[in-house]
């Protein structure tokens, strides 16, 4: 895709709109009054049959709009997916790079695997947890989106692919009502600024467009010595009305970088208690450095490039859509779904691989890389004494003693994770009451990404700009030069390609006016091929970094570090590197049926079964003894894993009360591999909960509104650790629970949103866990007058200290005062916004 030309293309259309908007910008009353609805009595949208409201689908559906959000004060897209029921969104990697997980189904590695998200009706990515590619990294949740829709489980398995969990789906504003905002908002304890915008309204009485997006820039909420949350967004749609129907246009361009927060050291402070370690509190700090950030380095060809880790995660997007919405016939309604999107970027970010047991000096770090060092003809090094002395920064060239840990730089670019997705359906509603959707759903997804070289580094362990250490034997032989410890870690070339194809159908009936039943049937066939070449671990080729002429010890690909890292640089080649080709088809087939009883207006019992299915994608390719040498798939994975789940709930819904609950049972395949440990595991997963939502209007001030989920989990087998089943999964809790109380008068409004958990194991093995906690989020508006606002929130006011995952205890048995790797949710965040509306 051409890009200057596509932004150039996008200036002409929003000179257009903002030329064509002094016609008309009043909407119309239907529109405002569709507005105006209750929730429980909008129409389902989302992974579900349509036309039914979500007072009578029978499944589990949440929405909540703008007004909703601003009390959640989210500072990244899945910190506004934490106020759904049933989901557990870990933001705790910072602006990007989240776990999403829905009801009981496992969140054992990153990303959101068996749940998908949307925007407008359509996969952002068709897989959630692509190596260094989660779908959220290039998802932005702004006031482009007019509601966040989610349906749990259910139909999801059959209305949309590789989502059996559920779907998330961000709708936009299409300017149906019209008029715009422009807010500013200011990180009063951390360095952020952000301009948020949206405008729409009508061109003429059959056409209207809306137009929104933010820019940002700063730190981020914890220090990282430099300005990494830099860029911006927009996105704009115009809609076509038409006698009977409708044809809408979205463009989006996403052009941002935030900072991520790997898994580092925490102190282990007690049974289920962890907080920082001296010098670094990994809550408010980061280990990213202002003294580490461009790096020489190489590409996975052995190719000297420079890379700035200012970058952390980039996200480029453009894409393109159209939605065409008609009744062709009597009765009988077409909507298709289009979008072409160009999706590039990259990641890099500092992860702990080596840090120390527990509190020490860098001596016994020093003495360790020294014993396991040889040269390059395999003789051991002088390790009677070792030196450490400061690279970079302040003091550089004093000697230090205080702790450092090991630097594995994650470096991965992705040349491509474009995709091209249609989906197209016909429904026929008949006299009798028989409503029947048949439709046909087409993906595209590429995914190219470069692992590149990923260098490793020895660093200070000290969260107020990391120093590089040079660290030499006793004969004076550098085993780290100016930090580094290996110029070539590892190179993996991923250039992968999958096709899904998917008819699907859905039968509804109308057996009275108070019983509705759908059965809904989706055959999904993935077509798998491309190659992944990787090499690890260290260099195969020597090269002189200093440009000395002489080939010293880390720039020997003979010579070992660290026990097992050759020097050098890696050269990918096929004669000196794994290669794994990958051509395969596998397929699946989903089913759902469900029913809804209407007792009256306000009260729906509902039940469901569905069993669904998750293509593996990518990460298959890191699980031994699933792929041929050929590209098939052996006899040990059908390609996808499956998940069946049963429900049954009961919905009221007034103008003044709204409360649902939802019983369910479910059972999740999981096959699966983790980046950061190594680990490979096939398993099946056993979850029975109770998902509970409310809003109470209690007087016209007070509003309270939440949810609370239930469930009791455990891994019921798994292939490789026996030893495991029966165990809690890691990361799910018995409870989790967003509780929001708000008082709201004519002028300002106060509250607070309650988040929080009961206690959960971190690990499968059910040693270590995590106590539980409540974080409490205030907030407060003051409208100076009907257009301007000014609003102040603070998260985690109390300042907590909680891990959402410790990926790790190399030690053995941890005990009160041991360092683990983790990574916690921020600490305290205060944010000051102003908004100014205008019609």
């Amino acid at each position: 895709m051409n890009k200057n030309h596509t932004l150039n293309a996008l200036t002409l259309a929003i000179c257009a709109a903002f030329s064509g908007s002094v016609i008309a910008q009043e909407s119309s009353t239907a529109d405002a009054d569709a507005k105006s609805k209750e929730k429980f009595e909008q129409i389902v949208v989302t992974a579900a049959p349509g036309g039914a409201t979500m007072q009578e689908a029978s499944v589990s559906v949440s929405a909540f709009d703008e007004d909703d959000i601003l009390k959640l004060a989210p500072r990244s897209t899945a910190e506004v997916f934490r106020a759904l029921p049933g989901i557990r969104a870990e933001s705790s990697g910072g602006g990007g790079n989240a776990n999403i997980t829905i009801r009981g189904i496992p969140l054992a590695t990153g990303g959101s695997k068996f749940l998908q998200l949307h925007e407008d009706g359509l996969p952002v990515l068709e897989y959630g947890d692509i190596n260094f590619g989660n779908a959220d990294n290039f998802l932005r949740y702004d006031w482009s989106v007019a509601n966040v829709e989610a349906v749990r489980g259910g139909s999801a398995s059959t209305f949309a692919s590789n989502s059996p969990g559920g779907v998330i789906n961000l709708i936009s504003n299409t300017g149906e009502v019209g008029g715009g905002a422009i807010g500013t908002s200011f990180g009063v304890d951390y360095e952020e600024f952000r301009l948020d915008f949206r405008y729409g309204g009508e061109i003429s009485d059959d056409l209207y467009y809306h137009i929104a997006g933010f820019a940002r820039g700063g730190e981020g909420p914890r220090e990282t010595g430099y300005n990494g949350d830099q860029g911006g967004q927009v996105k704009f749609n115009i809609t076509k009305m038409l006698d009977n129907g409708h044809i809408r246009f979205f463009y989006k361009n996403l052009d941002d970088k935030v900072s991520t927060y790997l898994p580092s050291p925490v102190l282990v402070k007690g049974d289920g208690e962890y907080g920082p370690v001296p010098g670094y509190d990994a809550s408010s700090q980061a280990l990213n450095s202002a003294y580490n950030t461009n790096i020489s380095t190489f590409d996975s060809y052995g190719n000297p490039e420079n890379r700035d880790v200012r970058d952390g995660i980039e996200s480029k997007v453009n894409s393109f859509g159209v939605e065409v919405d008609l009744e062709v016939a009597e009765n009988l309604f077409l909507l298709n779904k289009f979008r072409i999107s160009d999706i590039s970027g990259g990641f890099i970010a500092p992860f702990t691989d080596g840090f120390p047991a527990g509190p020490g000096d860098v001596s016994n770090f020093a003495s360790a890389l020294c014993a396991g060092a040889t040269d390059g003809d395999g003789n051991a090094l002088n390790c009677d004494s070792t030196s450490v002395v400061l690279a970079n920064g302040p003091g550089a060239g004093e000697v230090y003693t205080g702790q450092a840990f090991t630097n594995l730089q994650f470096d991965t670019r992705i040349n491509d994770l474009g995709n091209m997705i249609n989906d197209f359906s016909l429904r026929k509603e008949f006299d009798n009451g028989i409503d029947l959707t048949v439709g046909y759903y087409y993906s595209n997804q590429d995914i190219a990404t470069s692992w590149s070289s990923w260098q490793t580094f020895i660093q200070t362990l000290d969260g107020d700009n990391s120093q590089l250490l040079t660290i030499t034997d006793g004969d004076g032989v550098e085993l780290v030069s100016n930090g580094l410890l290996s110029p070539s870690f590892l190179s993996w070339e991923w250039d992968l390609n999958y096709v899904t194809k998917a008819p699907y159908m859905n039968v509804g009936f109308e057996l009275s006016d108070n019983i509705l039943i759908d059965a809904s049937v989706r055959h999904d066939t993935t077509e798998a091929s491309g190659e992944l070449i990787s090499s690890c671990c260290g260099g195969n080729a020597d090269f002189d970094l200093n440009g000395n002429g002489t080939i010293e010890q880390i720039e020997d690909a003979s010579a070992i570090n660290s026990g097992f890292i050759s020097g050098g640089v890696i050269n990918l080649n096929r004669a000196s590197a794994s290669s794994q080709i990958v051509d395969y088809s596998a397929n699946n087939t989903s089913y759902s049926i469900g029913g809804s009883y209407l007792l009256s207006d306000s009260q729906t019992f509902f039940a469901r079964y569905s069993k669904g299915g998750r293509a593996i994608a990518d990460r298959l390719l890191q699980i031994g003894g699933t792929l041929n040498a050929d590209g098939s798939l052996t006899s040990t994975t059908s390609g996808y894993d499956t998940t069946k789940q049963f429900e049954i709930g009961y919905k009221y819904g007034t103008k003044d009360l709204m409360v649902n609950a939802t019983l369910f049972d479910t059972v999740t395949e999981d096959t699966q591999a983790e980046v950061t440990s190594g680990l490979t595991f096939m398993r099946e997963y056993e979850a029975t909960g109770l998902e509970l939502e409310g809003r109470w209007n209690a007087t016209d001030n007070f509003v309270m509104s939440g949810n609370l989920t239930w469930t009791d989990a455990e891994i019921s087998k798994d292939v490789n650790d026996q030893s495991l089943v029966g165990n809690t999964p890691r990361r799910q809790a018995d409870l989790i629970w967003t509780i929001t109380p708000e008082y709201v008068t004519d002028n300002w409004s106060v509250g607070a949103s309650l988040q929080g958990s009961t206690e959960y194991y971190v690990q499968d093995n059910n040693d270590l866990k995590q106590e539980g906690y409540n974080l409490v989020n205030l907030f407060a508006t003051y409208w100076v007058n009907d257009q301007f606002s000014v609003s102040l929130n603070m998260n985690n006011a109390t300042d907590e200290f909680v891990v959402t995952e410790v990926e790790g205890t190399p030690f053995g048995e941890i005990s009160t005062g041991d360092y683990v790797r983790g990574r916690p949710l921020n600490g305290r965040t205060t944010v000051l916004s102003l908004k100014y509306m205008f019609d």
